[in-house]
């Protein structure tokens, strides 16, 4: 066979995949399974794949798990039969399932499903099912087939707004209109984007968020009666093209934010008030660009940037957001590729018992060194894997790296190891499992583990994060809070929070003198009324010190008594500091345990 006969072969073989599993970790086997032979895109829930699916049609094959919040799987494939008609549906379903996938077989909303725990050789099949029958759909593509497909793609059948194909049709002949002339034939693009129609989703049922949605177009078709275009955009987001000169921005915002402010009027469901809350971006035509795809982009980055600065506004486009968010793409699947190659490494700081001389803490604080923008900030790639939904993967490997470390750190100092696991990291599916694993290959004890949760958990879920605690600590698992005063502290919810530990936010330490001190005495009062150790954060001058030791602290961690550093620089430091003599003195049971902290959210300490 010639060598242009194998590139044609193989170039055919590479359909876009979509893969769509809320587990991190079966996403990810899923992707890592199929990205040789295919091009996969992944998506962490049902809302998001519709979101992928909207981005780009062209996909041969989708693959999702039954069991998943907000919507099912089968509720999901269905749902993107109006997206990408053609592509083979896949249903990877439990055997409590298998009822469900039959049917939804027998009703032609899915081609196949596969029983868990399937054969990976079955997966091959099944994807190759898709594939198939995706081609055999693109060949039968009659004339017939294409006027009717043209007629279900011209027209959203929810809200009855054109579609997404007809949105760009008609901003295409704009862009062509408006080309090489003055900028008095000018057009403004709106991305709308309702912020929490996923609630609605979630609390009541997909029927009544599409009840939200119509009488959101009702509204929309009403406000904004001089568009050249209405259009239901994605599953959650609205796009307009109204004419007008953006460069005109006290204008075109009053028409946004008066438009948000429609939205805000109470939406009566089901015996509740429902309030709309959205973000808007804008773009201009040809002021920003003469290209629809392009001004649609510029419009999107806009509405990301308003979510950004809080929500329910609106941003006019400007051009350095545009290589922001290139740039963020890029550090994204740079940090995927980073989490799959072992590229990140952990440094750590101690924290400091000045009663006794010892150190009882190291934390562990993530870093990463991109091969050619070198060393990024943590607080940005921490937040990029929280934006993006990679925070619970992140957290694994951290969870399982600060374990390794500290079989050799925490023996050598007769250590706990405490982990800061992120909410997000908590509340997924499969924490506890992915705990255990960490422990196990670690070859590490229940009682050597302290895992450190921010004060957000107490607002998150706070009854589930309540029983999940619970079981870490019926393990054996210590458990503290982190950055303590900076968020949700109820005394009461405090007192049924089974702590060993409060950490005070550092922010406190550099406003002594200005009411910190009262924060901090605060805390160390509770600490003691709930037999709790207080940690005090972000200390870095001995006058700071001095200070918190007349407050009563003891409990130390900041620069004035070491940088974090790398695992082979911790024996060096160690020995050269004046706690070394101390420390060998003082045995494991007098001793308050010294512990390793892997944090997420990786400040500076």
């Amino acid at each position: 066979m010639s060598k242009a006969a194998n590139r044609a072969d193989s170039e055919a073989v590479r359909q876009r995949v979509l893969c769509v599993d809320d587990d991190p970790q079966a996403l990810e086997n899923l992707r890592r399974q199929l990205e040789r032979m295919h091009l996969v895109i992944t998506a962490p829930d049902a809302a998001e794949g519709l979101r992928r699916l909207t981005e780009d049609r062209d996909v041969a094959a989708i693959i999702s798990d039954m069991r998943m919040p907000g919507m099912d799987g089968a509720t999901f494939l269905a749902r993107t039969r109006s997206l990408a008609p053609n592509a083979g549906r896949i249903l990877l379903a439990d055997h409590a399932d298998l009822q469900s996938a039959i049917t939804a077989v027998n009703e032609a909303q899915i081609l196949r499903f596969l029983s868990k725990p399937y054969q990976i050789g079955e997966l091959f099949a099944a994807v190759e099912a898709a594939i198939e029958h995706y081609r055999r759909a693109g060949v039968e593509n009659t004339g017939l087939r294409r006027t009717i497909t043209a007629q279900i793609h011209s027209k959203d059948a929810v809200t009855g707004l054109a579609s997404r194909s007809r949105f760009i049709e008609t901003l295409e002949a704009v862009c062509a209109e408006a080309d090489g002339k003055d900028r008095s034939s000018s057009f403004a693009v709106l991305m709308i984007t309702i912020e929490n129609l996923r609630d609605i989703n979630d609390v009541q049922s997909l029927a009544a968020g599409d009840q939200v949605l119509q009488v959101l177009a009702r509204r929309l078709r009403e406000y904004c009666s001089g568009a050249l275009s209405l259009a239901r955009w994605g599953d959650d987001a609205f796009a307009v093209l109204l004419p007008g000169d953006v460069t005109d921005q006290a204008a075109v915002l009053g028409t946004a934010e008066a438009l948000i402010e429609q939205f805000k009027v109470p939406i009566s469901l089901q015996q509740t008030s429902y309030h709309a809350r959205a973000c808007i971006g804008i773009a201009g035509v040809p002021v920003h660009t003469g290209d629809a795809r392009t001004a649609v982009k510029f419009a999107d980055i806009a509405a990301r940037q308003a979510k950004l600065q809080g929500g329910g506004m609106a941003c006019l486009f400007r051009s350095d957001w545009a290589s922001r968010v290139a740039y963020r793409h890029r550090l994204l699947v740079a940090l995927r590729e980073a989490l799959e190659s072992d590229a990140l490494h952990l440094h750590y700081q101690p924290i400091i018992d000045l009663n006794h001389g010892t150190v009882t803490t190291l934390e562990a604080l993530a870093r990463w060194t991109h091969p050619s923008l070198g060393p990024i900030a943590p607080a940005q790639f921490i937040s990029l894997a929280e934006e993006s939904g990679e925070m619970p993967h992140l957290g694994q490997w951290i969870l399982r790296r600060a374990c390794r470390d500290a079989r050799t750190l925490a023996g050598r100092y007769c250590a706990r190891v405490a982990v800061n696991v992120s909410v997000q990291q908590l509340l997924h599916e499969g924490f506890l499992t992915h705990l255990d694993d960490a422990l196990r290959i670690a070859r590490l004890h229940p009682q050597e583990l302290e895992i450190e949760l921010t004060e957000s958990v107490l607002a998150s879920d706070a009854e589930r994060s309540l029983a999940l605690v619970r079981e870490l600590k019926r393990r054996g698992v210590s458990v503290a809070i982190d950055d303590f005063g900076t968020g949700y502290s109820s005394l009461a919810y405090l007192q049924r929070f089974p702590a060993d530990v409060i950490k005070v936010d550092r922010s406190f330490v550099t406003t002594l003198g200005q009411g910190g001190e009262t924060i901090i005495s605060a805390a160390l009062s509770i600490g003691r009324s709930f037999g709790m150790k207080v940690v005090i954060e972000g200390v870095e001058t001995e006058v700071a010190r001095r200070q918190l030791s007349a407050l009563g602290a003891r409990l130390f961690q900041g620069y004035l008594f070491g940088k974090p550093m790398a695992p082979a620089a911790v024996d060096q430091w160690f020995i050269n500091s004046p706690y070394a003599a101390a420390q060998s003195q003082v045995s494991a049971a007098e001793a308050s345990p010294a512990t390793t902290t892997a944090e997420p959210t990786a400040q500076r300490r």
